[in-house]
């Protein structure tokens, strides 16, 4: 909020005061909400940094998120601990709070710990965090007395009007009574600095004086009145007056698209998914103004965007990304009428699905890496207001991008959760359930529990064969991923006759040149390695990398898999160097486009040190 930290001195020097004991002690800046207690921890963070030797921000709005992010510090671009890819959560969390004893001096805040759960969580974690400094941002006020309080006012009035004047100077038109229009407007909004933030950017979108926004605030106030209920709210009846007044001036696409925003998670939100999603956005926008909307560009979009950051409902730090405060969220859900809730959510979620709809393919990654809480958050609001297949949906896609990743912790409660639901609302035998139980036995697989997924892939290749027929692609798949696990539990005789007939399939359906040939190649090309037919093997494997570097790019991940599938068995055929020279490139392609701990990293690195090894010793023995 910028130079709304004129007043907010004394709160800092708070903060710091303490000598040796600030670098350890916990702190709880309570105040209402829009108060500004995450921006004065943040601005704490800035000033004192030097202070810490890491900080760090963890969102603890409940007791799942607390120790989901907790335990997302464990990432690689963060602590780096190799239990990242720890299947279980409480471990990976127990590492992250080892690191943190280990490595005193750091400084944490957890924010919006606002309900009596998330501190009870927060307060229960507090001891393993005892060797840095914790700063929680919090609208309760009562704390146990080891939790030292620093209570957050609103501005005062002098304040007030000094940043309202100030904030406005350049964009209002002037008149003689602009200070003591002013001192009355703060008292209207009840000096709170999200509200008069709010206030002077209208004043400045539409240069009007300040005496005109007093007029029409008091007009929009005696309608918030009559829907504002105090014991539901958790904000100030004056906050509402000030946004119900920016609210009526939007036109569709940024109410619609603002509206859409109330149902993400309060983190910075890519302008990007409303690009792609842009038919929903229009769709929206018929819900909004009740009549047929049509569908926005990118330009239109980022005018929106802009649009609404002028009027300091989002904030926006690049053309990139933007944020919306949480209050203004809240506020937002309120406003939709209760009969039209559910529309809405369901918008976000096909907006949703829309971004997700290749999650396994590398060049999505970097943009669902930055959706992922809010793909989250979406999931929570659908399963709340009860919408079925198109959050089922959501859930497997998110699930088989976090598969793709090889974070398979995360991917599998998300995938058990699609097809528990999947199965009470479509049935057993339901097409979409069979997808379900196809992804989730992948994450069996993968994690080394080969029997319950072959239970699954059976049950989905049945189901595939009575809903799908027995020549559809899909199917294939099915038929494909059994004989994988037939081929894992040393079955090959058993497995050859599916991943052939698999393959042929996925030819006549799908063309010669689709990716899932190359899977299939690649899978057939193993089992004819490991049962001594490498002259059979090698010009599958090369077919494979061809299709796959046509469909991907030379750098895709998959395009590595191929790599190192043909440079295994070029080793095995002892063509030593040809091998090397793939499984550099291999590792290459992995480490730039894959998180430092995936499993193909490692695999990659583990395989080019067993083949140098070979290497090493062949040159020695020609030596002796």
């Amino acid at each position: 909020l910028g130079d709304l930290f004129t007043g907010r001195q004394d709160e800092l020097d708070a903060l710091a005061g303490g000598g040796t004991a600030a670098i350890t002690q916990s702190t709880a800046i309570s105040g209402l909400g829009g108060i500004g207690k995450t921006r004065l921890a943040v601005e704490y963070a800035w000033r004192s940094g030097h202070r810490y030797t890491a900080a760090w921000f963890v969102r603890a709005d409940s007791p799942e998120n607390l120790r989901r992010n907790l335990a997302a510090l464990a990432g690689p671009e963060l602590l780096n601990l190799p239990e990242w890819e720890e299947q279980n959560e409480a471990r990976t969390v127990a590492a992250v709070k080892r690191s943190l004893r280990d490595h005193p001096g750091w400084l944490m805040i957890l924010d919006n710990v606002d309900t009596p759960e998330a501190a009870g969580a927060v307060l229960e974690m507090l001891p393993s965090l005892s060797q840095g400094r914790v700063l929680i941002t919090s609208r309760l006020g009562s704390w146990p007395p080891d939790v030292q309080k620093q209570a957050l006012e609103k501005l005062s009035q002098e304040e007030a009007v000094r940043f309202l004047l100030h904030r406005t100077e350049g964009g209002r038109e002037l008149a003689a009574d602009d200070a003591a229009v002013a001192g009355e407007l703060a008292q209207r909004v009840d000096g709170l600095p999200l509200a008069l933030e709010q206030a002077a950017a209208y004043i400045v979108r539409h240069r009007m004086r300040l005496a005109n926004y007093l007029q029409a605030w008091e007009a929009e106030r005696a309608q918030v009145l009559r829907w504002f209920d105090p014991q539901v709210m958790r904000y100030p009846a004056s906050v509402a007056v000030t946004w119900q007044n920016t609210f009526q001036q939007l036109t569709p696409t940024p109410a619609a698209l603002l509206r859409l925003t109330a149902f993400l998670a309060p983190d910075p939100i890519p302008v990007e998914i409303f690009e792609q999603g842009s038919e929903h956005v229009g769709a929206a926008a018929g819900l909004y103004c009740e009549e047929s909307g049509k569908a926005p560009d990118g330009k239109a979009i980022r005018e929106a965007v802009a649009d609404l950051a002028g009027f300091s409902m989002v904030s926006q730090e690049d053309g990139r990304t933007f944020a919306v405060h949480r209050m203004v969220q809240e506020a937002l859900q309120q406003q939709i009428p209760e009969g039209l809730r559910k529309a809405w959510i369901e918008r976000t979620v096909e907006i949703a699905n829309e971004v997700f709809a290749n999650p396994q393919d590398f060049r999505t990654w970097q943009l669902l890496d930055r959706f992922r809480a809010h793909a989250a958050q979406i999931v929570a609001w659908a399963d709340q207001a009860r919408i079925a297949e198109p959050v089922y949906q959501l859930m497997n896609q998110l699930g088989v991008h976090f598969v793709s990743r090889g974070l398979y912790s995360q991917a599998e409660p998300l995938l058990r959760h699609a097809l528990a639901r999947g199965e009470a609302t479509l049935g057993p035998e339901a097409p979409d359930v069979a997808v379900h139980l196809n992804n989730l036995a992948r994450v069996l697989r993968d994690t080394g529990r080969a029997e319950e997924a072959e239970q699954l892939q059976r049950r989905a290749l049945s189901i595939g064969e009575a809903s799908l027929g027995i020549e559809d692609s899909t199917f294939a798949v099915y038929l494909n991923n059994l004989a994988l696990l037939l081929m894992d539990t040393d079955r090959l005789a058993e497995a050859e006759p599916l991943v052939r007939r698999a393959l042929a399939i996925t030819e006549a359906t799908l063309g010669q040149q689709h990716s899932n040939v190359a899977t299939a190649l690649n899978n057939l090309a193993w089992l004819l390695q490991n049962t001594n037919r490498p002259d059979e093997a090698e010009p599958l494997l090369r077919r494979a990398l061809a299709i796959d570097e046509a469909n991907f790019g030379k750098t895709s991940p998959d395009v590595a898999s191929d790599l190192n599938n043909l440079a295994q068995l070029l080793k095995a055929t002892n063509r030593l160097e040809e091998a090397e020279l793939l499984m550099l490139r291999a590792l290459d392609i992995w480490e730039k486009s894959l998180d430092k701990d995936h499993p193909d990293i490692q695999k990659g690195r583990e395989n080019l040190a067993l083949l140098l090894e070979t290497i090493a010793s062949e040159k020695a023995t020609k030596g002796s």
